[in-house]
Order: structure tokens, then C-alpha cells, then sequence
């Protein structure tokens, strides 16, 4: 059986949300992720790790206990929801579907942990003592394979949900979400597995840990994520780079995001006397990063608040196939089925050849396919794509 994304002779076209949702469902392409072989990868990888975070969490019911574990968890989807609702009142996650969303914090949660934390995170701290440099063994073992991890899960998830997903800093906010499902979950297998060093109880070894877990560092992951993340946004869906330069955004990318959770987990040796100098050191690199990051976002946010003004943001990218030959077809140029754009909109209250509010009057014949904001042009969808005609 093929399914229709695997089939030949397709068009891409961009056009803004606002004028895609004002003709009737029936009327206009459905939105959907586009199942190919990232779409796949991610949801078979989701699930299969999904299984080992499952049996992770059982033997936290067998012990400390179910009333310890279940706290742990629930406080993790807490912490997890309520960045959610934040992100998502932002200007960058407008047009976000929840269900990308949550496969984002989902990578985080098991993909994230699974590949990240149980596969060579032990081996790796041996390697740095064998090294005769054990200051850098969590370093190691940490910053590596978990940023790696949750940069494949952005990677997986920008070709899956690119029908909404279509500008650089959409990158930004998928490692931001990566980077939540993930901490949600840590701190929950540090407090469950330490709540029983209690002195009193495991319920408030549970919520001690979970405090510390919230001062020492609040969204480290989220922080190293996101530079990753908006380095592969950038390297994927800006228009104006060559090959070598995408290979440098990925890479200094990757690197600012393994550069802030390492110097975290540095455990230099004049520490060892000074509780004083690594909370410097752990305060130093936590601005720094965040500094970092905000000045991403608020860069963002003006690009994305140019676009939203002039009427092209939020965007979807739609996917249909070219129309037979010798079979007449109607609507916008290049998408079959797509009604024209709306200077002739089936709009109730609005006559024939009314725009719609707060979209410039532009003939049909000029729609711009490939929406421009300022001196930067972004393409409709990463450059790297598979051709769909391609089985």
C-alpha cells in the first residue's frame, strides 16, 4: 500500500495559517504530520524506549514504594505542564499543534533518558577515571550522550511536524520542549531513587529533592537543548547557507548546548575545599547559557513579531500532488484542491472580492509561495528533505 505522502509529483506550498483555517474544512487541505521515515523513526524509538522508562518506573513501585514513586512522577508532570503553558503563550510556539508538542516532551521523557542516560553514560565515566581525569567523568558521562540524544529527537521531530514547523526558531522551541520532557523525568528518578537516604521519610525525601533539584539550576536541560535546538532550526530552514555553513550551525550548536552541561558537571579540584567556588562556577555557566538563550529568543521573537504584523506568520507548509495532466483544476497555482487565495473568500459576512481583515490585498496570480520576512528568506521546508518521489 502507498501512502499518499510516498507517492511522485508533489508541490510545497506555504501560506499563513490565519487564511488556511478561514475556508471551511472541506474546502482546503487537512494539516497533518508527514509520515516518512523520521515520522517513523520517532515513533518507533518513542514507544521502544517508552518500554524501558516503563520498567524503570516499576521497580520504583517495588521500591521505595508506590506513594513515594507516584509523588515523584506527579510532580514531574507538574513541573513539565506548566513550562508547557508558558511556552506555549509565547509568540514562537503560535500555531503549534499540542500533539507536536507532546511528542516533543515525550522525547524528552524517553528517547532523552533511554538513549542519553542508559547507554554509555557508565562507560564514559570510566573512561575519564581511566584517563586519570576523573574531574571531567560526569562531564563525560552526562553531556555527551544527552545532548546528543535529545538533538536527534529535535532533528526527528522538525522533518515530522514540519507542516507547522517551518521557521529556525521552531528549533529553538522543540529543544526547549525536549529539554522539559527530559529534567521532568530525571528529577523524578533522582528523587525516587534517593528519597529513601531520608532521615524522616521517603515523601519528604521525595520533595527535598525535588526543591533541590528546582533551585540548583532551574531548566538546565531546557537551556542546553534549546541552543542545540535553534542551531539545527537555523541549519535546516534558513534559505541563505551552503552546505559547509549548515554542518557549522549543527555543530557550534551542539557544542554550546555539551560546553553548558559539561562545565556544570565539572568537578575541578579546587572545589573539593570550597563548596563557596562551585556554586560560583555552577552560577557562572547557568547565566551565561541563559544569556545566551534569551538573546535567541528575543531575536526571534522580532523576526516572528515582522512576520505576524505582515500577515505571514503563523505559516503551514502544505503537501499535495501536481494535478493530472490534461485535467483542468482550479484554486491557488501549484496546490490542486487549494482554494484561491482569499481575495474571493467563502467567508460568512464578507462579500465576493473582500480581503480578509488584516491581510494586504494581493491578486491571486502574485501569492508569494515562499513568504519573506525582512532581508532574511526562509524556505518552504529544509533543504535536506528526501524527495517524496523517492521510494
Amino acid at each position: 500500500m502507498t501512502t499518499p505522502e510516498s507517492g511522485p509529483d508533489w508541490e510545497i506550498v506555504s501560506v499563513p495559517r490565519a487564511w488556511h483555517d478561514a475556508h471551511p474544512p472541506t474546502a482546503r487541505p487537512r494539516l497533518k504530520f508527514f509520515w516518512d521515515v523520521f515520522t517513523i523513526s520517532l515513533l518507533v524509538v518513542t514507544i521502544l524506549c517508552a518500554l524501558v522508562t516503563g520498567f524503570t518506573v516499576l521497580g520504583g513501585m517495588l521500591f521505595p514504594g508506590p506513594g513515594p514513586t507516584v509523588l515523584a512522577l506527579g510532580l514531574g508532570v507538574v513541573f513539565a505542564a506548566v513550562v508547557w503553558f508558558i511556552v506555549s503563550r509565547t509568540l514562537l510556539y503560535r500555531g503549534t499543534p499540542v500533539l507536536l508538542a507532546l511528542a516533543a516532551i515525550l522525547w524528552g521523557v524517553t528517547g532523552g533518558v533511554v538513549l542519553g542516560g542508559f547507554t554509555s553514560s557508565e562507560h564514559l565515566s570510566e573512561l575519564a577515571v581511566g584517563w586519570g581525569t576523573p574531574q571531567i567523568a560526569w562531564s563525560l558521562a552526562g553531556a555527551w550522550p544527552e545532548e546528543t540524544a535529545k538533538a536527534l529527537g529535535v532533528v526527528l521531530l522538525m522533518f515530522a511536524g514540519r507542516t507547522w514547523w517551518n521557521r529556525p526558531w521552531h528549533g529553538l522551541v522543540a529543544g526547549v520542549l525536549v529539554g522539559v520532557g527530559f529534567e521532568a523525568f530525571e528529577n523524578a528518578l533522582y528523587a525516587i531513587s534517593l528519597a529513601p537516604t531520608h532521615a524522616v521519610s521517603d515523601v519528604q525525601g521525595v520533595l527535598e529533592m525535588w526543591l533541590i533539584r528546582l533551585v540548583a539550576g532551574p531548566l538546565l536541560h531546557a537551556l542546553c537543548t534549546g541552543l542545540v535546538g535553534y542551531a539545527i532550526g537555523v541549519a535546516l530552514l534558513r534559505a541563505d547557507l551552503t552546505g559547509v555553513q549548515r554542518v557549522g550551525w549543527v555543530l557550534g550548536g551542539w557544542g554550546a548546548g555539551f560546553a553548558v552541561h559539561a562545565l556544570w558537571n565539572l568537578i575541578p579540584d579546587w572545589e573539593k575545599d570550597s563548596t563557596a567556588a562551585g556554586l560560583i562556577r555552577m552560577s557562572l555557566v547557568w547565566v551565561g547559557g541563559t544569556a545566551v538563550l534569551v538573546t535567541i529568543w528575543v531575536h526571534s521573537h522580532r523576526e516572528a513579531r515582522a512576520a505576524a504584523d505582515a500577515g505571514m506568520y503563523p505559516v503551514v507548509t502544505v503537501y499535495r500532488k501536481r494535478p493530472v495532466a490534461g485535467v483542468p483544476m482550479t484554486g491557488l497555482p501549484g496546490v490542486p484542491g487549494m482554494p484561491g487565495y482569499p481575495q474571493y473568500p467563502w467567508y460568512p459576512g464578507y462579500p465576493p472580492a473582500a480581503p480578509l481583515p488584516g491581510y494586504p490585498v494581493v491578486p491571486a496570480q502574485q501569492w508569494p509561495q515562499h513568504p519573506q520576512q525582512g532581508p532574511q528568506q526562509y524556505p518552504q521546508h529544509p533543504p535536506r528533505w528526501p524527495d517524496p518521489r523517492q521510494h
